[in-house]
């Protein structure tokens, strides 16, 4: 996992320490990668094929982990390539 000083965005947009990636709004693919035991490039893969949200911040494009977890409670299970296409 990346060091604890790494800061994010919290939902309402100020800046805070990450700690625990496991409730984090947003987070890297390295992060996201790291959580469930796949590769960075497969990461990659997922985010440059939709399957996976992300909003882009400058040229850094992170994983929408808030909208991953809304999605799964409401019933979510499969995400396949196109699902989030930039609009």
């Amino acid at each position: 996992m990346e060091q604890s000083g790494v800061l994010g965005l919290s939902i309402q947009g100020s800046a805070e320490q990450i700690t625990d990636f496991r409730s984090a709004p947003f987070c890297t693919p390295q992060v996201f990668a790291d959580m469930l035991g796949v590769t960075k490039d497969t990461v990659r893969g997922w985010i440059e094929n939709s399957h996976i949200p992300t909003i882009k911040i400058g040229r850094l494009r992170i994983i929408n982990l808030h909208q991953i977890r809304k999605e799964i409670d409401h019933g979510k299970t499969i995400f396949c390539a196109g699902d989030y296409n930039d609009d």
